[in-house]
C-alpha cells in the first residue's frame, strides 16, 4: 500500500514537472514569435525619423518628398494596427503573464510621454521640441531596458542602454540630428533584437 502510494507521488512529480516544462516552452515560443511586433515597432519607430532627416540632408524631386511626407503618419498607425490584430489573435491561443506585463510597459510608456509633453508647456509656455525630443528618447529607453529585462533577453537590453546614451547625446545636437539618432536608436534597440528573436523561432 505504501509502495503504491509512493509510486504515485512520484507519478505527480513527474506529471508536474513535465507541465512546467511544456508551459516554459510555450512561453519560449511565443516570446520568440512576438519578434516580429520588435521588429514592427523597430522599423515603426526608426524610418519616420530616418526619412526626415534624409528629407532634409539630401535634395530629393518635390515628388519623392511629397511621398514621404506620408511614411511619418501611416507607418505607425500600420504597425498599431498590425500589433492589435496580432495580440487579439494571440490571445485566442495563449496568453502569458508576460505579454500582459508588457502591455503595461508599453502603455506606461505612452501615458508618460503625454504626462512630460504637458508639463513641458506648462513650466515653459511653449514647445520646445529640442528638450522634448530627447526626454521622450529617455523614457523610450527605459520601457526598452524593461522589455529585455522582462524577456530576459540581453540583446534588448542592452538596446536600452545603448537607446539612453543616443538620447544623452541627442541633447548636445540641434533637433534634425536628433532624428537620425533617434531613428538609429529604434533600429538597433528593437529592429535588430526583433529579428533575432524571430530566426530563432522555430529552433
Amino acid at each position: 500500500m505504501e509502495n503504491s502510494e509512493l509510486t504515485h507521488d512520484e507519478f505527480d512529480e513527474i506529471q508536474s514537472l513535465k507541465v512546467i516544462q511544456e508551459m516554459i516552452q510555450v512561453s519560449r515560443k511565443k516570446i520568440r514569435n512576438d519578434g516580429i511586433l520588435l521588429i514592427v515597432w523597430g522599423y515603426a519607430g526608426s524610418l519616420p525619423d530616418l526619412i526626415r532627416y534624409f528629407r532634409e540632408m539630401l535634395f530629393l524631386p518635390n515628388r519623392v518628398v511629397y511621398l514621404l511626407k506620408f511614411a511619418d503618419p501611416v507607418l505607425p498607425v500600420l504597425a498599431l494596427l498590425f500589433t492589435i490584430y496580432y495580440i487579439l489573435n494571440e490571445r485566442k491561443k495563449v496568453v502569458t503573464y508576460i505579454g500582459a506585463s508588457l502591455r503595461y510597459v508599453w502603455f506606461s510608456l505612452f501615458g508618460s510621454m503625454v504626462l512630460v509633453n504637458l508639463i513641458l508647456h506648462n513650466v515653459t509656455h511653449e514647445v520646445n521640441f529640442n528638450l522634448q525630443h530627447p526626454i521622450f528618447m529617455v523614457l523610450t529607453a527605459f520601457s526598452i531596458l524593461v522589455t529585455g529585462v522582462i524577456l530576459r533577453y540581453k540583446p534588448i537590453v542592452w538596446g536600452g542602454v545603448i537607446f539612453g546614451i543616443l538620447a544623452y547625446c541627442a541633447s548636445f545636437l540641434p533637433l534634425i540630428d536628433q532624428m537620425l539618432l533617434n531613428g538609429v536608436g529604434w533600429f538597433l534597440a528593437l529592429a535588430v533584437p526583433g529579428h533575432i528573436l524571430y530566426y530563432k523561432r522555430n529552433q
